[in-house]
């Protein structure tokens, strides 16, 4: 029935949405200083790339009958797959050494220098602070500004990223600056349901495919200018596009629009991912991006829900809500206040880094 596809579809959207945070901040755990930008770049490659195959197997089989069955059985594939790699990933020593369970961090830690081919480092690993973070502690001093700035940001741009994906097909299906005439458009079939067209899961997938290189940019601009600069750039240049989507000059120039639109979305959805998870010692990482990341789905809902609804009474509409959150954006990146390029992670309470500055047992 629908009532039990909608449960179901609200579990996968639970699972899903902390599955994906809590990936980033796993491996920026593992990786060192040099590597943790480019790092998460990498990881959400392989998140486009789901866009990609989700689009194209649309293509293939939403014309056929249960179409969607089918759709939805290909897509559990690729999570049958995670599920079994899951199985062989290892715990983070970050997170095993501030839970007083050193022996299973040592283990890991000698398990990647035995991968890489190096030794082991002497001394013991260290933790002074074994606490786990509470919720009220992201919102305390000296993290009181930063996070609620990063809750702004999460919203706004999960309501910028999820909302183009819906925005996108509308304004070719409504004929915004004669999108339509490019793509056989959506339509509705005799039992009333509305069907996209071949086309436009082509032109879906050419945007999914948009975010790659935006990743990759986004990986080199922090790592180039740092994050800080790279969240304001990323954050205006947004900004500058979504404003120009309102200017309706010609057809091929709002898709050019578009596609830049896209790109510098996913710049700024990748300092905003790569910031917070250095933002936060490792004690309260974990909860401090669950937290951040479901505050965003709140914008991503908001998002999602506004183009279906303000479209059939006008584009421009969609488009000026779009750019009244772009502008809380652009406001709001400027009150960011710490720079987090080159920084080690911070574990626990009393700034230490461990295990990567592990105590020696001659000190």
């Amino acid at each position: 029935s629908y009532y039990f596809f909608l449960c179901c579809r609200a579990v996968t959207g639970f699972c899903t949405g902390g599955n994906y945070g809590l990936g980033l901040i796993y491996s920026a755990e593992f990786m060192p200083i040099s590597m943790r930008a480019w790092n998460i770049g990498i990881l959400d490659i392989f998140w486009t790339s789901g866009g990609v195959y989700v689009c194209t197997t649309a293509c293939f089989v939403m014309g056929l009958s249960n179409g969607w069955r089918i759709q939805v059985v290909l897509t559990v594939i690729p999570v049958l797959i995670m599920l079994i790699f899951m199985h062989f990933m290892d715990e983070s020593p970050r997170f095993l050494t501030i839970k007083d369970k050193k022996d299973k961090a040592m283990a890991v830690i000698t398990k990647i220098c035995k991968a890489n081919g190096v030794e082991v480092p002497q001394g013991q690993l260290f933790c002074s602070d074994e606490r786990s973070g509470e919720y009220r502690e992201m919102w305390t001093a000296p993290y009181t500004k930063g996070s609620i700035m990063l809750a702004i940001h999460f919203v706004c741009n999960m309501f910028l990223l999820f909302g183009i994906t819906l925005l996108i097909p509308d304004m070719m299906s409504y004929g915004y600056c004669n999108l339509n005439s490019w793509f056989d458009i959506t339509f509705v079939d005799s039992t009333g349901c509305t069907v996209y067209t071949k086309s436009e899961y082509i032109f879906l997938m050419v945007v999914a495919a948009i975010f790659l290189p935006g990743f990759f940019f986004g990986s080199f601009l922090s790592e180039t200018i740092g994050r800080k600069w790279t969240f304001i750039v990323s954050t205006y240049v947004t900004a500058f596009f979504t404003i120009l989507l309102l200017i309706c000059i010609n057809d091929t120039l709002t898709y050019i629009e578009l596609g830049m639109c896209v790109f510098w979305y996913s710049v700024y959805n990748e300092v905003m991912w790569i910031y917070t998870s250095e933002y936060y010692p490792t004690y309260m990482r974990g909860m401090a991006v669950g937290v951040h990341n479901g505050i965003g789905k709140v914008g991503a809902a908001v998002g999602t829900f506004l183009p279906e609804y303000l479209d059939e009474v006008d584009i421009t509409d969609t488009l000026y809500c779009f750019t009244v959150v772009v502008l809380i954006a652009c406001v709001t990146v400027l009150f960011l206040n710490k720079e987090t390029v080159g920084e080690p992670l911070v574990d626990t309470r009393n700034n230490e880094h461990t295990p990567i500055n592990s105590r020696n047992k001659k000190a």
